[in-house]
């Protein structure tokens, strides 16, 4: 078979018969082979063949690779959606060909590579065609989270390349998505797995919606007003939202952030101001503090105690 594919190598049409005919025998073995290991080899050795086969059509009609990309990824699509059916019969199979699908797609999106929104355009497909497998009835849990992780992480990668095609270079628009889809998968996870803290599952998303940005906003000479403002803001909103869901890791982000903020606009304002002002705060604040001293360490130790008893 190797020799007969070597000779057949010299034209187009050799060569797409050759690959053709593999892919025929390859999986008639795959799936008609009476022994695990023959059904397995048979599938590995049809896919890789009809990768070569999309290739090869893509070339001899004259497109580029990128364009060839695209063919690729419906061979993946294509064993993606066989794996279910030999899985039925022999596990290890299906879960081979789940696997060689994945690594097929990945293919594609380096046939791309040239071309950042063909590469996108891969990313977003081969994400919307993950995405329907969380669905499919029979599947674990833990195959779903898989598949979801997946399908969202396709998509946010399809989203930054398609923000760096467009020379985008505002700092949220590449942090936030990625937010987003972590906050949405920890909300999910806080629900269907009652052990998990709030810390595993919101830390990760509210670290890069938040961090990020009040990096830039502490560390920046820009003034940057509107950032300021929308960081605050939303930092508020973390906070009311996990104090009304009692999560602690909302709570505590959120307000480290919020008190970061209010201290560095607080540095910003000390040469605007008068000193005298400043000063009155700082007196009456003490004043106050020490009227009610009692009563505040009060509030201080139910305070801290109610964030220690949230999730």
């Amino acid at each position: 078979t190797l020799a007969g594919l070597t000779g057949l190598l010299a034209t187009h049409a050799g060569t797409l018969a050759g690959l053709a005919l593999l892919v025929v025998a390859a999986a008639v073995a795959g799936v008609a082979g009476r022994r695990a290991e023959v059904r397995l080899a048979g599938c590995l050795v049809a896919v890789a063949a009809a990768t070569g086969c999309a290739v090869t059509a893509s070339l001899a009609a004259g497109l580029p690779l990128r364009t060839a990309g695209f063919a690729v990824l419906a061979v993946a699509v294509a064993v993606l959606y066989a794996a279910p059916p030999l899985a039925r019969r022999t596990p290890v199979t299906g879960r081979a060909a789940e696997g060689a699908a994945q690594a097929v797609a990945l293919v594609a999106l380096l046939l791309t590579a040239s071309a950042p929104r063909h590469a996108a355009a891969v990313c977003v497909l081969w994400g919307a065609a993950v995405a329907p497998r969380v669905l499919r009835r029979g599947e674990s849990a833990d195959r779903r989270w898989a598949f979801a992780g997946i399908a969202g992480g396709s998509e946010l990668l399809g989203a930054w390349l398609l923000l760096a095609a467009g020379k985008v270079v505002l700092l949220e628009a590449y942090t936030l998505p990625a937010a987003g889809l972590a906050l949405v998968a920890g909300v999910v996870a806080l629900r269907t797995r009652p052990g998990l803290t709030s810390w595993l599952a919101l830390g990760p998303g509210l670290a890069a919606g938040l961090l990020p940005g009040l990096v830039s906003v502490l560390v920046a000479p820009e003034p940057q007003p509107w950032r300021r403002l929308l960081l605050g803001v939303a930092a508020l909103a973390v906070v009311l939202a996990g104090a009304t869901r009692r999560w602690q890791a909302p709570v505590v982000l959120g307000g480290t952030a919020l008190a970061l903020l209010a201290l560095h606009e607080l540095v910003r304002g000390w040469d605007l101001l008068p000193r005298w002002i400043f000063l009155a705060v700082g007196g009456f604040a003490l004043i106050a503090l020490a009227a009610t001293y009692e009563r505040r360490r009060r509030d201080l130790t139910r305070l801290r105690a109610a964030v220690g008893r949230m999730g």
